[in-house]
């Protein structure tokens, strides 16, 4: 099984809110990015599994950014932690999509 850090956040104030997936699978590379809408926050937070669209990956910056973010809107941080699955990570950057929940702390893909 691998496991890397991983954030979740709210991004307001650009488009439709929609919640933005952020995985750090080694460490060093962009942030291979997933995104959905943010009414599936709540559906996530009861253990629900939610299904995430493969974005245009992001800068390492945005795994702890949270606030105003110049022309284009505002993030919150909703869930800062490890997510764990278990194909390898090099396997991970090629999904266009993929399904998660949280579970005992941990974002399960």
């Amino acid at each position: 099984m691998s496991e890397f850090p991983c954030t979740l956040s709210l991004h307001e104030g650009f488009g439709e809110s929609h919640l933005d997936l952020f995985l750090d699978i080694d460490g060093n590379s962009r942030l291979i990015t997933f995104g959905t809408v943010a009414s599936y926050w709540d559906l996530l937070q009861s253990g629900s599994k939610i299904t995430f669209q493969r974005k245009k990956d992001h800068r390492r910056i945005y795994l702890d950014l949270e606030g105003e973010i110049e022309d284009k809107g505002r993030l919150r941080i909703l869930f800062r932690g490890s997510a764990k699955t278990d194909s390898k990570p090099e396997q991970v950057s090629g999904w266009t999509e993929l399904t998660a929940t949280i579970k005992d702390g941990t974002m399960m893909l």
